[in-house]
């Protein structure tokens, strides 16, 4: 069965809701989210249900997959965006493959070169296999932005495509 429809759609219901705005506010999100929010949820769900997918395969996992995504998304998306997102996801991807407690940092600057968001991720403990045999890792994700830091614990799992939330 092609993957190409698949990922098709998941490109399309992105894109879909980056279009939305039915928020009385004209904050540019859905449901009562701001844009970030929205983009989040729906990017997370998207490359969740993809990553489920071709890891499994099936149906099931694909659901799992797109809700596990939403979740992360949408709270890295109410706290980050665009840029801080990508480069928070590729430190934490980095962090899994690193040593138990190594930090691999990240910094995005904006407009005039000021720091606009920075944080770290670090694994906390070893690899392990989950129920369906991948490689997962739990890894402790800070993220600072306009003075607040937010920190949280995600896992991830390794599938073709690298890691993805798990």
């Amino acid at each position: 069965m092609s993957r190409l429809p698949i990922i098709g759609f998941a490109l399309g219901a992105l894109m879909a809701l980056a279009a939305c705005d039915t928020s009385s506010d004209g904050s540019g999100g859905i449901g009562g989210m701001s844009q970030s929010q929205t983009l989040g949820t729906g990017a997370g769900a998207a490359a969740g249900g993809l990553a489920g997918y071709l890891i499994t395969g099936g149906p099931v996992a694909t659901v799992i997959g797109a809700a596990a995504g939403a979740v992360i998304g949408n709270r890295l998306g109410n706290y980050l965006e665009g840029d801080d997102q990508q480069a928070a996801a590729r430190a934490a991807a980095s962090a899994a493959e690193g040593p138990t407690g190594q930090r691999v940092t990240w910094q995005k600057t904006g407009t005039y070169f000021q720091t606009a968001g920075s944080g770290w991720a670090s694994p906390t403990g070893e690899t392990y296999s989950d129920s369906s045999g991948r490689t997962c890792r739990h890894i402790h994700q800070s993220a600072t932005k306009d003075g607040n830091t937010l920190e949280d614990t995600i896992t991830l799992c390794k599938g073709d495509e690298g890691w993805a939330p798990g």
